[in-house]
This record gives structure tokens, C-alpha cells and sequence, in this order.
């Protein structure tokens, strides 16, 4: 899988840690069990788990938008396989601009 983690100046190493954990997840269909590990894994609240999630984005390398290239951006972990599924994508800008011109949408 080539997924692609950007965290913003303000991450330090624990938050990056955390973000490359949560970012393992294994797609067994366990989201809120994984969720709930990493809280008790790093002693935190989910609002702060969260918080720190927001400090990152994530990135599938190989999954790009047919119109510009642009990678795909995911929300969740739980995301990928679905995404990966897909036979074509096309981001959220691509369609709200080229929605009348390609008719595909």
C-alpha cells in the first residue's frame, strides 16, 4: 500500500507516532476497537486522539483523480479498501468544476 502521511509543523514525535498507529490499522472490519487501543495505548480521550488525528493527513499514493492527478485524500483507515475498489475516481474540485463539460457525473 503506499499511503503518504503529512503532518503539519505544530506534530510533534509522540503526535506522529500516534498518527502512523492509527494509520495501521489492519481493515479487519474493527474500527472502534482499534480506536479504543490507541486511547488506552497513548492515555488519552478520544477528543484529544482526535484532535491529534487532525494534525495529519493521509494520502493514497496510487489511487489518483482522473481529471488532474491529484491523490486520493482519505478520511479514515476504514476507507481504503473501499477506495481501492474503485475503477475510477475524481476528486471533489474536479467534479464541482468539470461536472457540466464531462457529463459524467
Amino acid at each position: 500500500m503506499s499511503l503518504k502521511l503529512i503532518f503539519s509543523a505544530n506534530a510533534d514525535q509522540s503526535d506522529i507516532q500516534l498518527c502512523e498507529d492509527y494509520w495501521a490499522y489492519g481493515h479487519n472490519g474493527r474500527y472502534v476497537e482499534h480506536i479504543e487501543t490507541l486511547c488506552r495505548q497513548y492515555s488519552v480521550d478520544y477528543h484529544i486522539l482526535f484532535g491529534v488525528l487532525a494534525e495529519c493527513q493521509a494520502y493514497l499514493d496510487d489511487v489518483h483523480c482522473e481529471y488532474c492527478g491529484r491523490p486520493y485524500q482519505l478520511d479514515v483507515p476504514a476507507d481504503i479498501p473501499y477506495i481501492r475498489k474503485q475503477s475510477s475516481w475524481f476528486c471533489d474540485l474536479c467534479c464541482q468544476i468539470r461536472r457540466p463539460k464531462l457529463g459524467r457525473f
